[in-house]
């Protein structure tokens, strides 16, 4: 099964212990950083022109051309060393083409050349007309360069026509970025809203907030999600807008005691009876192929068609989309709408507000978490005791082969979501109704026309000055325009921040807004999401791996230069113990080697600085990768389960009672002063703006910010506090500056004691769910699996450091 940009667990599983890497402890990776190290270092933004070209040879030939004359099509492709960093559009049949297109990059790239490739494309595939190369010495001083350059058409140095393109290299803050922002970004920020955070679907008041406290020190409330979401949708008058990677009408959004106060708690019966009243009810699911019938009818768990078949005939409006894309022949657009999704999480609606005008104001929930089947769950993440409670008719378990509604495990679901009043929440509702244009055109009478004098636009969001006062919050996708309209009048000075892809505009504010936010942090980063891969042109073998944006070797810059400095720092993430599904799986062992490389690759070179700092320190102090799981006593388990089947996996955990917690979150918080949260994982699928459909919000308070010592007392210091308190067992009043020293001492202390109870003979019951993540990182910052028999994930023979497949795209797995 796939799940919300995760891959089908496909292949075998079985043994794989023989594939782990062998290259561990590989002293050839000490040569390739020593080399490397020589190279010129671009950090900062690069600024590209690809103006025109001229005298190409023709490379068309009858066959394969792929226009009706017999001239070259040519593209350019511009790579940073041997990392592709840009496509232009073809232009058919154009011996002296004018492309006229800019590029802005985030670069973050040791290498001695830029290398300017013409191709000719093709029916199928392209081939190379001819090649420039520019040397990067020529950049690194900052001041635009412009010329024709030389097309080299073979090995033997042909010249045979020119290309003139224009380039400047901005270091780090010559471009005058902010802190917050990302000025050259699709959506502008927004000030006077309002946010809301919250850690999975529903959280009770627990033991492990007690000490917690708001802002305003009064102590910490927990918000509820879904009841939240429930009662927004409840109080609309005008609109109700629902997108999911999956979204599915069976599911009730209020489970337990409480559930028999409030009316349709079911969602699909929920959204039914609002349409009824005369609501506009609009619902947008991702068209997931397999579940258009064949053998793999139902694979990944989508629900799609099932969802719309129940709102067919009634008010709701339902449709499903696929993830498109237009491409000659068809065959590009087979490859991404079968491998690549619609990801975004979102439910926006309108509101009441204080307007004197009877005015309502629009409202958004927009993060991880979908409305549909396993989402549901509070930082208890019972693995038993609520099977027949809480997750009757809601039993999801896609990690532990023979458990079942009657036997369990359930499989528990760490998720981050976030409510948004004000402007910014006018934006969300814009990118639902561009993508529904775009891909739904003739259901655009479904919408609700917005107007000022209906609604106020401009509302300011339900601001508390005790509670740190207003939010600015800005908007970021990764999007493609064939999937949401890019080209509206009103938005016009709006494209020219957009990147471009063979032509067509894509947005990728997400992956440059985390550079940026990184690039700016001053004390600490938390990163909690379901992948952590990419930067694979940094990795220290593979680096031909299609997962080039840049996030893993910025956050190894932001530290090295935190050394330089002498200030402490440290980088903490957590991520899922191994991705959804069978853990021996092809797919799965891929994702989990991927990862290997990425976290292989920053330990690295983390060490290096340190030895060439000559710093007293591991890399270790600087960088720290943790996982969630549950561990339970035999008194959680109810005396009315069944048994379950003999000889499977689900039985290995009826005995060990533990389990990894998924974690499905999308977050970064920096210094406790900003937030980013939405749909996007820290992978190329998310965030090359071209594959995955994904959306997040970004913001902070600005009377809330960080003074140096200590930490800001806002909305996202009392969120991520209560946040670790959860994952911890309780609060600690050291847990309230993660930059200090003593903070990720008590960290490792209790993750590692934690780490001890789950792989412990016998099981106990522990409120802590935060272990260290098992690879052992040594004192020269190599990467190995622990010692027998924990090489493996416990319960499962699935190789820790995973194993390349050679079998799958690797578009599929990055």
């Amino acid at each position: 099964m796939w799940c919300c940009g995760c891959l089908p667990c496909l292949g075998g599983g079985g043994d794989q212990t023989d594939n782990i890497p062998v290259d561990i402890f590989d002293p050839a990776m000490e040569s390739v950083l020593e080399d490397e190290e020589q190279l010129p270092f671009l950090h900062g933004t690069l600024k590209i022109h690809v103006i025109e070209a001229a005298d190409l040879p023709d490379t068309d030939n009858c066959l394969f051309n792929i226009s009706k004359g017999d001239w070259t099509d040519p593209f350019v492709v511009l790579y940073l060393g041997q990392t592709p960093m840009l496509k232009t559009a073809y232009l058919p049949n154009n011996l002296n083409p004018v492309w006229n297109e800019r590029f802005s990059l985030p670069v973050c790239h040791r290498t001695s050349s830029i290398k300017v490739v013409v191709h000719d494309r093709e029916h199928i595939g392209d081939q190379v007309v001819g090649t420039a190369l520019i040397a990067t010495e020529e950049l690194v001083g900052g001041e635009p360069i412009e010329q024709w350059y030389d097309i080299i058409t073979d090995g033997f140095g042909t010249v045979q026509g020119k290309i003139h393109i224009m380039m400047q290299f901005f270091p780090i803050g010559a471009l005058g970025e902010c802190n917050h922002y990302l000025a050259d970004s699709y959506f502008q920020p927004k000030t006077d809203n309002s946010v809301r955070l919250y850690m999975t679907a529903d959280t009770p008041q627990l033991p492990q907030f007690d000490g917690v406290t708001e802002p305003d020190g009064s102590p910490y409330v927990p918000t509820r999600c879904w009841i939240d979401i429930y009662n927004a949708i409840c109080n609309a008058e005008k609109f109700i807008y629902v997108t999911g990677w999956s979204v599915y009408t069976a599911i009730n959004l209020i489970r337990g005691e409480e559930a028999v106060n409030y009316p349709d708690t079911n969602i699909g019966e929920l959204l039914k009876r609002k349409a009824e009243e005369g609501v506009r009810v609009c619902v947008m699911t991702w068209n997931e192929k397999s579940n258009d019938g064949g053998l793999l009818d139902g694979m990944m768990g989508t629900h799609d068609e099932e969802t719309f078949n129940f709102f067919a005939g009634t008010d709701v409006v339902c449709a499903n989309v696929p993830r498109a894309k237009k491409s000659w022949m068809g065959l590009g657009g087979q490859f991404v709408g079968t491998m690549y999704t619609h990801h975004q999480k979102n439910v926006i609606c309108d509101a009441d507000c204080d307007d004197d005008q009877g005015r309502r104001r629009v409202v958004a929930f927009i993060g991880g978490i979908d409305l549909t089947d396993g989402r549901y769950d509070t930082p208890e993440f019972h693995l038993f005791k609520t099977l027949y409670t809480c997750h009757a008719g809601d039993f999801y378990q896609n990690c532990t082969v023979g458990a079942t509604a009657d036997s369990g495990p359930r499989e528990p679901w760490e998720d981050i979501h976030a409510f948004v009043s004000g402007p910014t929440a006018v934006d969300i509702h814009a990118n639902f109704a561009d993508r529904w244009l775009q891909q739904n055109l003739s259901l655009r009478e479904s919408l609700y026309t917005m107007n000022k004098d209906e609604f106020a636009l401009d509302h300011p969001g339900d601001v508390n000055d005790d509670m740190g006062g207003p939010w600015t919050l800005q908007l970021f996708r990764s999007i493609t325009s064939d999937s949401a309209v890019m080209s509206r009048e009103e938005k016009q000075d709006r494209l020219e921040f957009l990147s471009k892809k063979y032509g067509r505009p894509l947005e990728e504010s997400i992956m440059k807004q985390y550079v940026n936010i990184i690039r700016n942090a001053k004390s600490f980063i938390y990163i909690e999401n379901q992948y952590f891969l990419g930067s694979a042109f940094a990795w220290m073998a593979d680096q031909d791996v299609l997962s080039h944006h840049v996030i893993p070797i910025e956050l190894v810059e932001k530290i090295i230069n935190m050394m330089e400095q002498g200030s402490p720092f440290h980088v903490y993430v957590t991520i899922p113990m191994y991705p959804e599904g069978d853990p021996t799986s092809v797919p799965s062992q891929e994702i989990i080697f991927w990862q290997y490389r990425t976290m292989q690759m920053m330990y690295k070179r983390l060490h290096r600085a340190i030895e060439r700092l000559g710093l007293d320190a591991k890399a270790t102090d600087y960088l720290s990768f943790y996982c969630l799981g549950k561990r339970e006593s035999p008194d959680e388990v109810p005396d009315d389960l069944c048994p379950p089947e003999p000889g499977t996996q689900a039985e290995l955990v009826r005995r060990t009672l533990r389990h990894p917690i998924y974690v499905h979150s999308k977050l970064m918080i920096a210094d406790d002063e900003y937030f980013i949260v939405g749909s996007a994982n820290i992978n190329q699928r998310s965030m090359g703006g071209n594959r995955d459909t994904e959306i997040c919000v970004g913001g902070f308070q600005p009377n809330c910010q960080h003074d140096g010592s200590n930490p800001p007392n806002g909305g996202i210091h009392t969120f991520r506090v209560a946040l670790w308190s959860a994952h911890l067992g309780g609060y600690d009043p050291v847990y309230e500056n993660p930059g200090t020293t003593e903070c990720l001492e008590k960290v490792r202390e209790v993750t590692s004691e934690f780490w001890e109870v789950y792989t412990a003979d016998e099981p106990t019951h522990s409120d802590v769910h935060m272990m260290p993540y098992p690879l052992l990182v040594s004192e020269t910052g190599d990467l190995s699996p622990y010692d027998p028999p924990w090489h493996v994930f416990p319960d499962t023979e699935a190789p820790v450091v995973g194993a390349k497949s050679g079998l799958l795209p690797v578009k599929l797995t990055t």
